[in-house]
Formats: C-alpha cells, structure tokens, sequence
C-alpha cells in the first residue's frame, strides 16, 4: 500500500516538534480527506491519535465522521458523534447520509434529524435530499408528505437538490402527479434537476410525458447529456417506437455523444425490442468504442430473444475472447441461447463457468439453467439445478411446472404446483397457464378444470385470453370439440382470435375438418393479416388428402400478400461454429 504523503507531512511535523495548532490542524485535515478518499483506515487511525493530542476543532470532528463511514465503520462513527461536545450541521448531515448508506434503515436517519432539531442545528438542503433520499424505503407514503412540510417550512422545496428528490420520492410513493407539481416548484432547473424528472416519466413507463419534460428542456436551451436520451430511450420498447427511438438516435450524434458506451447501450437495446430485425443493434454496437459488459449482454440478450441463438452464442464467445467477464444478467441473457439450439455440453460449460463465478446462487441465473436443461430434454438435471437453488421464487417453481408439463408430465407438474403451495408460495398468472399448459399436454382435463376454478375462486384471478385458450386447446386434444366450442359460447370469447387458433390447432391434430374450416373462418375475420390460419387449414386439407381445396387456400394466401415464414431446422444449428 502506497504511504499516504499528507500523514507522512503529518508525522515529521510532529517529530520537528512545530507547535503551531493552526499548522497541526491544516495538516491533519489534509491528511483525513485523503486518508477517506483512498479509504485508507489504517492511516486514518493515525491521524485519529494524533488528532486527540491536539484540541480539534469542528472540521476534524467531521472530517473523521466521514472517514470512518466512507470506510463502512458507521459504529465507530456513531461512538465518536455521540462523545462530540457540539454538533453542527455538517456532523449532523455526514451522520444522516452514512446512516442510510450503512444499514438502508431509515429510522436512523429519522432520529438523527429529530436529535438535530433538539440541539436547535437547523437543517440545510443536504438535510432534506438525504432524508428524501431515505425515504424510497419506507413502505408509509405519509412520510414524504411530513418531509415535503418540513421543506416548506424551511423555504426549501425550491431548491434544486430538495426538488430533485422530492420529485424521485413523489415517483415511487404517490406517481408521476405528484412528482410533477413538485418538479413544478423548483425555482431554477438545472440538468440534474431536467434528468431527474425524464427518469420518473421513464420509471412510471409513462413515454408521451417523458417525451414532452424532454422537449421542453430542449426548447429551454439546457445542454442535454447522455443520461437524459438514454432514460427516454428506456420508454421504447416496442414496434411502434421505433420512429421516435431513430429521432434520439440523431439527437445523441448531433449532441456528440455517439462515443459514450451508456448512451450505444440504450441505443443496442432500443433497437433490439424496436425493430423488427437486430441489424440496427448490432451496427451500433460495432461503432461503441469500448463495450463493457452492459454492451455485450445487450447485444447477447437482444439476439437471444430474437431467437438468433448461434448469433447470440457468437457474440458471448467474442466476448470472453475480449476478456470481458460475465455477470448476473450475462449469464441469464446467453443460456437461452443454448436453449434454443439445444446444445446441452455447451450449456453445461456455461453452467461451470457459473458454478466457478460469485453468481451460482444467484435466483434469475438458476432459473435460466433449469429451463436450458429442460428443453435440451435433461429433466433429471433440470431437477437437479432446481433442487441445489439458495434461493427459490414463483419463477423457480414455475419453470419446473412449465419444463415437466412439455415434456409431458402432467402429474409431476401437479405434484410440484401443490409442493409450492405447500411451501407457502403464491401462484401468479404465468404458474396457472403453466399448470393449465401442463393439464393440457397430459390429457387431464378435470385436473385442468380444477385448477381453473382455483385460479378464479381461490386465488381471485380474472382469467387471461391465454388461460382460456389453454383450456379449449386441452379440450381440443382430448377430442371434445363440442366441451370446447361449448365453453368458447359460455365464457363470451367468441372475439377472441385466440381462442379460435387454439380450437383450430386441436383440429387439425385429429382431421377435425368441419368444425376446422369454422376455426380458420373466424380466425380469418378477426385478424386478416395473420398467415397462420391458412397454414394450419392447407395442413388440415393436406392430411385429408383434399388437395384442390388445399391449392385454392394456398392461392388465397398468396394473392392476399400474406407469407409463411421460412421454416428452419435445429440439424443446421448442430454444426460446430467454433
């Protein structure tokens, strides 16, 4: 460890035998902010004995607080506040932030600021952003409110620090309302104060507004910066967005900021949920000058969900040939990848690789490996991972409904679903359509109705169109097409395109060509530009041999512009890509 050279300064003043307080004092203060800056507590130590040979004053008072908080000692902090003769406001403010950071316990934080009030120290801005700042974890949304007072009656709600975490602490606790009378308020905006209100629209998913507060900072002249684009960029996620996720695109190049990797990350995401190819993803990426692993995992993730699973692989390979090393979110981005291709030794090298990391007890990451084991058809493994899991959440027991139900084990599906109920876990939405799915592929279909009912009647969930869906298609594959057609009039779905795809499915799974035909009509008029009716249809016709009726659907097809995507195998996907 290099020698701190203020305390060496220090130390051969004292031998010298200078006497001079003023001189001592600057010394040691010079001496404790580079001993908290390096967070070097050992050093500090030091100057802490040479500190109680002299009478010091308040400065080296506070100067030690903040050296044994930023060193994770809030307790010898705490001691040493208490056994300080007088206390001012930055004693006071140093103890309230560290106390937050030290423990995330507000309470704390609150009796600090009531003892403050006591010893007549009057809070300052630092105060009330701090205890703002405290305030995101409390559950009570009242407490903002009396702190919100306070800033009143102190003549700080205006202030641009105070504002900023009143608008954050109003996002979390009452919504963007809130957050934006109180960003109102704020006497002069600054570009702090202009991010801030960007990221709670962005919080709240709210894009028009986020959008507008961006504008207007603009049209105030303010000198945007990366993380203002990037937080609007976070409200575009879907097809539509992509227009407007172009025009920040341009935005950031005009501004300069196309070499700062935060903002070519926001960018790789954007494009890959925006548009409906990840070319734009993968250009942007090329062009960031030094990815980290934000940027890899982005692309990774992007190319994955776009089932571009060896592109995906390829670019986690480059990625550790760069020498660039997984994290949480890395690790769950590219096991998918595997999944798709269903290559399980390169899967089960990833798993080592996670096995060696700080990473194996780490919930998403499980979860991900035990749906890479299922579907490359390892379901004792898959078992295996769920089993050895720290950590389990209503994913875990999910995924293992889900993997044990595609392979056909319903009654094991079952089994798990009462095992988690028994653990005190409460199914979500995804569970019972998990479950459902599960009844479905076994052909239990009373099992399947009866945890229909307990998702309505027990658990007070308003079933999803895919719920009913999976209901029809469990009726469709045990063959009772008239229980399906019965259930799609009693439930009141007959809009419902979904529920009409899934009972055609069944149809053609038994040459059902009747009550088909109907499917595909409806199907057909609820939603004309799907291809997938006429395909399931010309299959239908295929199976019973009725090839003009085939023909004449296929040139419906064509004429109406519609394609059949390009069909792809896993044996191309089986070549080493190495």
């Amino acid at each position: 460890m290099q020698s701190n050279p203020w305390l060496t300064r220090l130390v051969c003043a004292r031998s010298h035998a200078l006497s001079s307080a003023s001189f001592h004092t600057y010394h040691l203060s010079c001496a404790l902010d580079a001993c908290a800056d390096a967070r070097d507590l050992r050093a500090g130590a030091a100057a802490h004995a040479q500190a109680l040979k002299l009478h010091h004053s308040f400065s080296i008072s506070n100067k030690l607080l903040k050296l044994y908080s930023v060193c994770g000692h809030f307790h010898l902090a705490y001691k040493l506040f208490d056994k300080m003769p007088q206390r001012d406001i930055v004693s006071f403010n140093t103890m309230i932030t560290a106390s937050f950071r030290a423990h995330r316990a507000t309470l704390i934080s609150v009796n600090l600021y009531s003892r403050m009030r006591a010893e007549n120290v009057n809070p300052n801005h630092i105060t009330i952003s701090a205890l703002l700042g405290a305030s995101s974890h409390v559950k009570c949304p009242h407490f903002i409110e009396q702190l919100h007072a306070h800033a009143i009656h102190l003549c700080l709600s205006s202030n641009g620090f105070v504002g900023s975490a009143l608008v954050n602490g109003y996002e979390r606790h009452r919504g963007l309302d809130e957050a934006f009378r109180a960003f109102q308020d704020i006497v002069e905006l600054d570009l702090v104060s202009w991010n801030v209100m960007i990221d709670a629209c962005a919080r709240s998913n709210n894009k028009c507004r986020a959008v507008d507060v961006f504008s207007h900072a603009r049209r105030c002249s303010e000198s945007l910066d990366s993380f203002s684009l990037t937080s609007v960029l976070k409200t575009c996620s879907e097809l539509q967005d992509l227009r407007l996720g172009i025009q920040l695109h341009c935005i950031g190049l005009k501004l300069g900021l196309d070499s700062e990797t935060p903002f070519g990350n926001s960018l790789v995401t954007m494009y890959s949920r925006c548009d409906s190819k990840m070319d734009s993803a993968v250009q942007v990426f090329r062009r960031i000058p030094s990815p980290n692993i934000v940027s890899w995992t982005a692309i990774i993730s992007g190319l994955a969900q776009k089932s571009l699973a060896q592109e995906a692989i390829r670019y986690y390979k480059m990625m550790l040939s760069a020498g660039v090393i997984e994290n949480e979110f890395c690790f769950a981005s590219v096991l998918p990848a595997y999944s798709i291709v269903a290559r399980l030794e390169q899967g089960r090298q990833v798993h080592a690789r996670i096995i060696k990391s700080v990473y194996q007890s780490d919930t998403v990451v499980g979860n991900a490996l035990i749906d890479m084991y299922f579907k490359c058809g390892c379901m004792e493994e898959a078992k295996l991972a769920f089993e050895t899991m720290k950590n389990i959440d209503t994913v875990s027991w999910t995924v293992m409904i889900l993997g044990f139900g595609q392979h056909g084990k319903g009654l094991e599906a079952i089994e798990i679903f009462r095992a988690m109920e028994c653990k005190g876990f409460k199914p979500d939405y995804v569970t019972f359509l998990a479950v459902l799915s599960a009844c479905s592929h076994g052909g239990l279909i009373q099992e399947g109705l009866d945890f229909f009912r307990s998702m309505t009647d027990d658990y007070c969930y308003n079933p999803k169109r895919e719920h009913y869906a999976c209901i029809i298609d469990m009726f469709g594959r045990a063959g009772e097409f008239k229980e399906a057609e019965k259930f799609i009039k009693e439930h009141g779905i007959e809009s419902d395109s979904l529920a009409w795809e899934a009972l055609l499915g069944a149809c053609g799974m038994h040459g059902e060509k009747e009550l088909g035909e109907k499917s595909a009509k409806e199907v057909m008029k609820l939603e004309p530009e799907k291809d997938g009716p006429y395909v399931l249809l010309s299959n239908l016709y295929a199976e019973k041999r009725m090839w003009e009726d085939k023909d004449i659907l296929r040139h419906r097809l064509e004429i109406s512009g519609l394609k059949k995507p390009t069909a792809s195998s896993w044996f191309s996907c089986m070549k080493d890509d190495s």
